[in-house]
């Protein structure tokens, strides 16, 4: 196959590339988008809820450990 026929299809597939590729990542990022904001930002925490499956609007025991090397031993 002569130079000009492989340079030309070569362009030419190259450009249809990028745009089928902005086309696709565009609808996925579009679909993804979408999904991830479509659900309800609850705790997933089950702790978080009474037994009828209602949140708990009431104050909540947190524990919180530290780690020995947060300590400062001044002797």
């Amino acid at each position: 196959m002569p130079t000009p026929e492989v340079l030309f299809f070569s362009g030419t597939s190259i450009i249809l590339s990028l745009i089928i590729g902005v086309v696709i990542g565009w609808v996925a990022n579009d679909f993804l988008y979408n999904f991830m904001h479509t659900k309800t930002n609850l705790p997933e925490h089950p702790e978080m809820y009474d037994d009828n499956g209602v949140m708990l609007n009431e104050e909540l025991l947190t524990v919180r450990f530290l780690n020995e090397d947060d300590y400062d031993d001044e002797d």
